[in-house]
């Protein structure tokens, strides 16, 4: 009994870490969806009428869709990712250079990040445009137009993460079994059989974790719009964008707590998804 009073008194200061700043402000955001506030004057309760509002609103439908394109930026981390971490994984000091420099943008603040980025996709005298018409292609709207600031955006997230999840590919890499990939390579498998056939099916629930981490951060994505396309139109943004400008802008907090809700709820869909394709046992 004594034990178990230790037990819960250690655990305490947890708890009540966890149901001040995770479960109230849940709660919080829940109750207030239903509510209108706007920080000036009191709210009252008006039901369903964010939500109707919502899911009525043209602009709503174009970023959740923004949000899911995004997505599509997933694929292109796992695989970059993992070539990375094969290239990089013996252990010789070769490698461990190649690492950190792979590693170094994800410890770069990403607002600095995206300022230079900003310098570099700029439309008249930015480099990467600059590298274009000296190779006599047409300058691309990196900035301003849709898909491209899109495709922008993916190009930071990608130059980004790479480094990050090569890290945790390595860690998958460094428990699969050898004596498995040394037996092919006796029975004359060559790299890329060994790849497909060997290394990438022991490193499925690894691959399957990355594609979680990474599909939900696409989903919340939100610095690298603000910082490098603050002022195109909502329509081009993602739904974080659009919770941003509600909550914090124009101060709507009833209806940017229904954006966050339903936020949640798309978040929460996809990574039970996303789980169940992990619980799936492997085939024999």
């Amino acid at each position: 009994m004594a034990k178990s009073k230790q037990t819960f008194f250690f655990a305490l200061p947890a708890f009540v870490f966890f149901a001040v700043f995770f479960c109230y402000p849940v709660l919080y955001v829940f109750i207030n969806s239903f509510r209108e506030e706007n920080l000036i004057t009191a709210g009252s309760f008006i039901g369903f009428e964010n939500y109707t509002v919502l899911l009525t609103d043209i602009v709503f439908w174009k970023v959740l869709l923004n949000s899911f394109l995004y997505i599509l930026v997933t694929p292109i981390l796992i695989a970059a990712s993992l070539m990375l971490a094969l290239a990089l994984r013996g252990n010789n000091r070769l490698n461990r250079i190649f690492r950190s420099a792979f590693f170094f943008p994800v410890v770069t603040p990403l607002v600095t990040a995206g300022i230079i980025w900003k310098w570099m996709f700029a439309e008249d005298m930015g480099i990467i445009n600059y590298l274009f018409s000296s190779l006599g292609i047409s300058s691309v709207k990196w900035l301003s137009a849709f898909p491209e600031n899109m495709l922008a955006v993916m190009i930071i997230t990608i130059w980004r993460g790479a480094g990050y999840y090569m890290m945790i590919m390595l860690a998958g890499l460094a428990v699969t079994d050898a004596d498995i990939e040394e037996a092919a390579i006796l029975d004359g498998a060559g790299y890329w059989q060994r790849v497909w056939h060997i290394i990438i099916p022991q490193l499925r629930s690894t691959i399957v974790m990355v594609f979680v981490i990474s599909s939900i951060a696409a989903v919340k994505l939100f610095t690298e719009l603000y910082v490098l396309i603050p002022g195109a139109p909502m329509a081009q943004k993602t739904i974080v964008s659009l919770l941003f400008r509600e909550s914090f802008e124009k101060f709507n907090m009833g209806y940017g707590s229904a954006i966050g809700i339903l936020l949640f709820l798309f978040t929460l869909g996809l990574s039970i998804a996303n789980l169940k394709l992990l619980d799936r046992p492997d085939k024999p």
